[in-house]
């Protein structure tokens, strides 16, 4: 009996420590936590170009090191979906850590209309951020509302998210 109870510890213990690269054993929502938007700003302008600028402070949570390798964003101004891309990023993130990441996204309209009024206009953006952990992947999403000042929008007709 006492054999059996050896044997059963041994496997759990191995089970325990041969993990997949990137898991975080005991903290299943982990990931949901791991991104944290610290600043945002849209801007689109009378031609139609604009950019979409994110701070974001990104964590490890895993005892593995792990490369940052994409960030991707769906755009929402006034309650309607107006854009959304991905960009590829390189950056390595040792084990435990933070640090911070800026990405900016140009932004493609085919027409837009000047504001009127001084009412800042309602912003969402939701994403995530992809680490790579050796042919492991983990996406961390992040969101983010508010309201900012804008000069120019798509037009905000029709049907909203």
């Amino acid at each position: 009996m006492r054999e059996r109870r050896e044997l059963l510890a041994l496997l759990a213990g191995a089970l325990l420590s041969s993990g997949c690269l990137g898991s975080v054993p005991f903290q299943p929502r982990a990931y949901d936590d791991a991104v944290r938007v610290e600043s945002l700003s849209v801007d689109f302008h009378a031609d139609g170009s604009g950019v979409l600028d994110v701070g974001l402070q990104v964590k490890n949570p895993s005892s593995d090191a792990a490369t940052l390798t994409s960030v991707d964003f769906e755009l929402w101004v006034d309650g309607r979906r107006v854009a959304s891309g991905q960009q590829h990023v390189d950056a390595a993130l040792p084990p435990d850590r933070e640090a911070p990441l800026r990405v900016l996204f140009p932004l493609a309209a085919e027409r837009v209309i000047a504001v009127t009024g001084e009412a800042p206009v309602p912003v969402r953006v939701r994403g995530g951020v992809v680490l790579r952990f050796g042919r492991t992947e983990r996406r961390a999403p992040f969101r983010v509302q508010g309201s900012q000042k804008l000069t120019h929008v798509p037009p905000l007709e029709g049907a909203s998210d």
